[in-house]
């Protein structure tokens, strides 16, 4: 197989493994407010192994190496947006972070790629979050981020 048709398979593939997660995720959150680590696991790992099958397949370890980079980066940033904001991010949205930017890594070519599509990702999420907020009205009530972090990184590694 060549390397785009390997991209292709393992590119749709890991769009499709997030969005099937993406569904149970969303609805545990919403219903409890909470991402159990065993669920975004196995989220992780699946990414992980289309990702190491692709770069078998065509031989190239770039997508493992942006992966990887993606990963450290949003799971980074969601940590160190958790460390300044205290309890308005849970551990969970950090944890997710880490197979979100696993898999627009995926997608990447360069750093700014990644940034970019982090970028974009939590923009949806803020903006799905803030509307979320509004017509609750309650403002200081929690909110499930989660479903909107999904949704961000779908749209952002698939635009």
């Amino acid at each position: 197989m060549d390397g785009l048709a390997v991209d292709v398979v393992t590119g749709w593939s890991a769009v499709a493994w997030l969005a099937a997660w993406s569904v149970p995720l969303s609805i545990v959150d919403l219903r409890t407010g909470r991402l159990p680590s065993p669920m975004v696991n196995r989220l992780l790992a699946g990414l992980v192994v289309l990702t190491l099958a692709g770069g078998l397949a065509s031989g190239s370890m770039r997508p493992i190496v942006w992966s990887l980079v993606g990963a450290a980066a949003f799971g980074g940033l969601l940590l160190a947006v958790r460390g300044l904001a205290g309890d308005g991010l849970g551990g969970g949205d950090v944890r997710l972070a880490v197979p979100l930017g696993w898999f627009l890594g995926n997608t990447a070519e360069d750093w700014t790629d990644i940034v970019n599509a982090v970028a974009v990702a939590l923009l949806i999420a803020a903006v799905g979050a803030l509307v979320a907020s509004g017509v609750r009205r309650r403002w200081r009530q929690p909110l499930a981020f989660g479903p909107w972090l999904c949704l961000g990184a779908l749209l952002a590694g698939v635009a």
